[in-house]
């Protein structure tokens, strides 16, 4: 990989970040104004999939509820237990953020996988946090703390005849109100704010950034779509077109795009992620590992490649502190 370029910081200049004491802003006042409207859409309509398969939620959400604790820290990073409030549910998350920084820092949205824990990824999200960046990690519903169920897909199919949000689109509100809670905090620039998912997280991210064009990117490890090509039932093809990222993927653009797989990935093959890949307009990168001692999901060997993707994403780049020797009498 090719060496990156450090900004250097003269301490003086360091603003301290004191989460704890940090008051978040109402979303909704700082929307973009080039925030993309649904064509035709009606800010009444809450939640519904339209006849091509697109699911839609409006951009006008109500305003984001959260509590956060102290939950550890370390010498350059403090992290917090936050809780917020989304479609009936509590979503229990980590905030990993830098102690100080001298100016706003991007915020990355990270969405485990199916049935994997906000615990399992801290490590990751300290890691990424570590560069330079508020990271938000959550427990996906039925997971960890955060209430709900992961049915199957007939299960879930169920609920959208029966007119209840099928819980795969619930996931996709919840990723959409992790990007209000980070769009609104004062330490991170609403420019660079990205969602990072693995396996299933990657789906949602790609379908909540579609929906939602304030999203400024989208990171997808170990992910692909369905490549759905339709069963004959028109309904339930519609509610799988719904849930498939590959309906979307094209969606993204002109905003970044990055896939990072491994060759040897033993849940999602390499050609499903080069077929969605595919479906992807430019801007976009994809970076592939060969190790085979990673089944699935981020791997320590995907660590160069994870900083030259979130450097093409929001311009994130390693920060050192200057130390200024004292003069000698």
């Amino acid at each position: 990989m090719k060496a990156k370029k450090k900004h250097v910081y003269i301490s003086a200049a360091v603003v301290i970040l004191a989460v704890a004491a940090l008051i978040y802003f109402n979303p909704l006042a700082k929307q973009k104004k080039d925030a993309a409207e649904k064509p035709g859409g009606d800010n009444k309509i809450m939640w519904m999939v339209d006849k091509n398969g697109y699911l839609y939620y409006p951009l006008e959400r109500e305003n984001i509820k959260f509590r956060r604790d102290n939950y550890s820290e370390t010498s350059s990073l403090l992290i917090s237990k936050v809780i917020f409030e989304s479609k009936g549910a509590n979503i229990y998350g980590l905030l990993a953020s830098p102690k100080s920084a001298a100016e706003q820092l991007p915020g990355i949205i990270l969405l485990p996988g199916a049935g994997v824990s906000k615990e399992s990824k801290l490590e990751l999200a300290k890691n990424i946090s570590a560069l330079g960046a508020v990271v938000l990690v959550i427990d996906q519903r039925g997971v960890g703390e955060t209430d709900g169920g992961f049915p199957s897909l007939d299960d879930d199919y169920a609920r959208l005849l029966d007119s209840k949000e099928p819980y795969q689109h619930l996931m996709v509100y919840d990723a959409l109100k992790a990007y209000d809670l980070l769009y609104s905090a004062p330490f991170v620039d609403p420019e660079r704010i990205i969602i990072a998912g693995e396996s299933l997280g990657g789906r949602v991210g790609v379908i909540a950034a579609a929906i939602d064009r304030r999203i400024n990117g989208v990171l997808l490890i170990s992910s692909a779509g369905f490549d759905f090509k339709g069963s004959g039932d028109a309904s339930k093809d519609l509610f799988l077109k719904s849930i498939d990222s590959d309906n979307y993927i094209s969606m993204i653009t002109p905003r970044k795009i990055v896939m990072m797989h491994n060759a040897y990935d033993m849940a999602i093959p390499l050609s499903s992620a080069i077929r969605s890949y595919l479906k992807a307009q430019e801007p976009k990168r994809f970076v592939l590992v060969n190790d085979t001692a990673c089944n699935h999901g981020y791997c320590s060997s995907m660590y160069d490649g994870l900083v030259e993707s979130l450097d093409f994403l929001v311009d994130i780049k390693s920060r050192t502190i200057l130390s200024v020797p004292d003069k000698k009498p």
